[in-house]
């Protein structure tokens, strides 16, 4: 089960993730987003960019899903999701597809969308677009634009997506969701302290519908 180049590390006394040594590794981004997440546990999930498949694997730890699809662009990365699946007995539970976003042909199908997207944009900067480590940080494959366009051909009416990103770009992922008929029904903004910027933000908008803006309590990691 483990390849050279691999580690294991433990997310609980029951379950643990196989992680590359060299390539991406989750984050506390990941958990913020798993702990962030409601919705009905029957709710038809789909993960997108599911990477090693912490996320998807976090909300079924969590009991927050009863079964979620996750959705990997990179060959070698969703082989190590699946591989993930199976180390955590969750088969029956997460579904795990080698896919772009953009080539994936469900429409109006699902009620939630997750994903903790690449953060960064290209800018004209020159980057290695084979690395795994480049495509999971930077806009190579997936920008910001493409997925909430392509989550609202994916979502059902009234669907929801659940987003962590950067906190600089809030009012950029708030002009792109309002373009594309979705309304922000939750925000949270993430500190490492009381003395520092906020760094990360965890977004909930719904597709065509108006909801009353909640902006929640902040959390400071350095308390948490």
């Amino acid at each position: 089960m483990l390849l050279e180049n691999e580690d294991i590390t433990i997310l609980d006394d029951k379950h643990n993730l196989i992680q590359s040594k060299n390539g991406f590794r989750f984050g506390i981004d990941a958990v913020l987003l798993s702990d962030f997440y409601e919705a009905k546990k029957t709710s038809k999930v789909l993960e997108i960019g599911t990477g090693n498949g912490i996320i998807s694997i976090l909300l079924k730890i969590k009991e927050k899903i009863i079964k979620v699809t996750a959705i990997e662009i990179q060959e070698e990365v969703a082989s190590l999701a699946k591989r993930n699946v199976i180390f955590n007995s969750m088969q029956d539970s997460i579904d795990v597809i080698e896919c772009d976003l953009n080539n994936y042909k469900e429409s109006n199908s699902y009620d939630c969308i997750v994903c903790n997207p690449p953060y960064m944009t290209i800018d004209g900067k020159l980057i290695n677009d084979d690395n795994s480590k480049s495509i999971a940080r930077h806009e190579l494959k997936l920008d910001l634009k493409g997925l909430i366009k392509n989550s609202k051909r994916i979502l059902k009416p009234r669907g929801e997506i659940f987003l962590v990103h950067r906190s600089y770009r809030f009012t950029e992922i708030a002009r792109e969701l309002e373009d594309n008929g979705f309304s922000i029904k939750r925000v949270k903004f993430v500190y490492f302290s009381k003395s520092t910027n906020s760094n990360l933000v965890l977004v909930q908008a719904s597709k065509g519908r108006k909801n009353i803006l909640e902006i929640e309590p902040p959390l400071f990691l350095d308390e948490n």
